[in-house]
């Protein structure tokens, strides 16, 4: 970041350019992508952007800054429109121009309030100034140390496969030897979420980054729902126990087949080559024999000698093993469709890019980001206030980023009044050091290097950043700013003060407009999240035709959900509350892939067996869904003390239906496959039922009447 913007300040100079900071602060935006294959597309979304919002502006001063009735509700709606499509940028690239088109339009509206006649003038200007930001940015990241995204993020996953075999490899080993229990559990899970966060957060940076990663981006979802269903068919694995007689008739089978996971485990955590094709493993033999093991121990009656309840538990335990099984081939798929640096890009898998639905999240934030501007401007023409030049760009930034810096680790809207107030005194002591420093900064070589520290610190800071908070977006604009004070000439400490003051009111414009109308809370997402959860969750149980879709969203949502949860710091959220909110969380995680599960394998009955299952199982999933009701309205009102419905009658039911099955022997002259069906099927509905009891349980815990409003201002 250092290094381009010195470059991006020497052509400003060389070509005479009058606004140097445009270029410096096309430079830090840029450069904060940090990925290759990426900026160029980017780019050219810029130049684009720019260009059509060079036109907006330019048409907009030039014919109706003197009819406000018309200037500003035209400059409302342009704006609107683009804050609105810029909360597309996370899932496309395309997008990233309206922001633009929007940042120029507001640049433009700016100056030219004051002077319409330069609006052709700054439109040049600024065109040409985002074009040697562009190039420069464009020299260093492909030149120096350059960063891919596909690299990257399948060493993410590895780091995740990692932790997945080691919360995997305890159950599987339980399965064989009891007294072998797993440990640490919590702690896994807790790195297994924040890896997930990395990947996500990698996923997001990727596909708004890169070309060549937004191309396979169905691959890389692919990935994500594999990982997240192996994590819990481990989990899952550990709820079942094999009586030791049982084991007794197939332990060479099990410990062969213990063998060939870890074996398929160190194949997939093993860094190899561009072009190089995982080796074969042989896990899925080792399956098969103990299939065949386990056909032979029907057929000699062990089965049908043991106790209902116990041949329920010993068809999950075989059934949870075969899910295992299929994880581990999913991801290893997945893994062969990832694009990597280097490779030619693989065959990109079947994709749900829909038409997207109204996001009225991002509808009232086009509102807020219009009303912004509209202020800003208005408070132009009104008052004439100082450093009139930084006060919409702040204003407008700082109203549309509050989700984006809520995903970056901070608090959105929470708390606006007290960190405005922090910024302003930061900006206060730079205006201090400024006035001080300024004699020194007129030798043009002090001023490179003073530059070239800030921003190598400030590129420093961030980097680790998962996206950008509103630190950052002060940071963004405080550089452009002290860039375009040109200190190589002598200037007035009223100009600093001035310039100064127009980023603090820009910055109390944005917090009372961000924070007043429909605030970002982190509450509210977490709410909004869990809410749309519970919505897919039912449509999945209810034979919705885009599951694929759905099982991705599903995949997702818990992660952004888990960081909101650990966001929310405000009086009536406690330490232990948020440690519940993430347990419930977890919990519906463990729900998700059960209820996954479950309907792979509801639908793989024999007509003998449906025709008696079929109403209790019709029954259950009636009171799956009012259980899932009673959630949502809990979360709704902001009440969770509330009597939630038992499901203890239906599944009696179904235990009493497999009774009469197994009493007529039904199945007697089918294969292996037939009763192990249905008993996994009974055990599906019963780990459902015991996933709802748990996130019941835990609901009924939380105080969210205490935090779930609009508090913490």
């Amino acid at each position: 970041m250092g290094l381009a913007g010195l470059l991006a300040l020497f052509c400003t100079q060389v070509l005479r350019l009058p606004h140097d900071n445009w270029a410096i602060l096309t430079v830090v935006v840029l450069m904060s992508a940090q990925f290759v294959g990426s900026i160029a597309f980017k780019a050219i979304m810029r130049v684009i952007g720019t260009i059509a919002g060079a036109i907006v502006g330019i048409w907009l001063v030039g014919d109706y800054t003197s009819t406000p009735a018309i200037f500003l509700p035209v400059l409302f709606l342009v704006m609107a429109f683009a804050s609105y499509k810029f909360g597309q940028v996370g899932a496309r690239q395309v997008p990233y121009a309206y922001y633009l088109l929007g940042f120029t339009t507001l640049t433009i509206a700016t100056d030219g309030v004051t002077d319409p006649a330069q609006a052709w003038q700054i439109g040049l200007d600024r065109a040409e100034e985002i074009l040697v930001g562009l190039v420069s940015s464009l020299l260093v990241t492909s030149i120096l140390w350059p960063r891919y995204a596909r690299k990257e993020f399948v060493e993410a996953g590895l780091a995740a496969l990692k932790t997945v075999n080691r919360f995997v490899s305890a159950p599987v080993q339980a399965s064989i030897d009891p007294a072998n229990t797993p440990s640490e559990t919590a702690e896994i899970q807790y790195t297994f979420d924040q890896q997930l966060s990395v990947l996500r957060n990698l996923q997001q940076a990727g596909t708004r980054e890169s070309t060549f990663f937004s191309a396979r981006l169905s691959n890389y979802n692919a990935f994500l729902v594999s990982l997240i269903n192996l994590f819990y068919a481990g989990l899952d694995l550990s709820r079942h126990r094999v009586e030791p007689w049982f084991l007794d008739h197939m332990r060479p089978e099990m410990e062969s087949l213990l063998a060939a996971i870890a074996d398929e485990f160190n194949i997939l955590i093993t860094v190899h080559a561009p072009g190089e094709k995982l080796r074969s493993s042989r896990l899925n033999e080792a399956f098969a024999a103990l299939q065949e093991k386990v056909n032979e121990t029907r057929d000699h009656g062990v089965l049908i000698a043991a106790p209902l309840q116990t041949a329920i538990a010993l068809a999950g335990n075989f059934a949870a093993i075969r899910s295992l099984c299929d994880e581990l081939n999913n991801i290893r798929s997945a893994m062969e469709g990832l694009s990597r640096f280097g490779e030619p890009p693989p065959e990109a898998k079947p994709h749900w890019d829909f038409l997207p639905p109204v996001d009225w999240f991002w509808v009232k934030v086009g509102v807020k980001g219009g009303l912004a501007a509209v202020i800003s401007v208005l408070l132009l023409k009104w008052i004439n206030p100082p450093g009139s030049a930084s006060i919409p760009p702040m204003a407008w930034i700082l109203t549309i980023l509050g989700r984006t810096a809520l995903r970056a680790g901070g608090n959105g809207d929470l708390r606006a009044f007290q960190d405005a107030c922090l910024k302003a005194l930061v900006l206060a002591g730079c205006v201090f050091l400024l006035i001080l420093a300024t004699p020194v900064l007129a030798d043009y070589a002090v001023m490179n290097l003073v530059l070239f520290l800030i921003l190598f610190i400030f590129g420093f800071l961030t980097a680790r950043t998962a996206g950008i908070n509103s630190w950052i977006l002060v940071g963004y604009l405080t550089i452009s700013a002290f860039v375009g004070l040109n200190p190589q000439v002598p200037v007035a400490s009223q100009t600093i003060i001035d310039t100064f003051l127009g980023l603090i009111i820009g910055i109390a414009i944005g917090t009372v407009v961000g924070r007043l109308i429909w605030p970002v809370l982190p509450q509210r997402v977490l709410k909004d999240n869990l809410l749309t959860l519970f919505a897919q969750i039912k449509a999945l149980l209810g034979a919705d035709p885009h599951r694929e879709k759905i099982q991705t969203q599903l995949a997702i949502l818990p992660v952004e959900a888990l960081q909101a949860a650990r966001q929310i710091r405000i009086a009536g959220c406690s330490e232990e509350e948020r440690a519940k909110l993430v347990a419930l969380i977890r919990a519906l995680q463990t729900l998700i892939t059960r209820i996954s599960q479950l309907l792979s394998r509801r639908d793989r009955l024999s007509e003998i067996t449906e025709q008696i299952l079929k109403p209790q199982s019709e029954r259950l999933e009636i009171q799956f869904k009012q259980r899932l009701d009673v959630f949502v309205e809990c979360f709704r009102q902001g009440d969770c003390r509330r009597q939630l419905p038992s499901m203890r009658g239906a599944l009696t039911e179904m235990d009493d239906a497999i009774q009469q099955i197994r009493d007529r022997d039904m199945l007697a002259s089918l294969a292996l496959e037939a009763p192990l069906r249905v008993l996994d099927l009974v055990d599906r509905y019963h780990a459902t039922a015991d996933a709802l009891d748990e996130c019941s349980g835990l609901l009924c815990t939380l105080q969210i009447q205490g935090y779930w409003g609009d508090y913490g201002l």
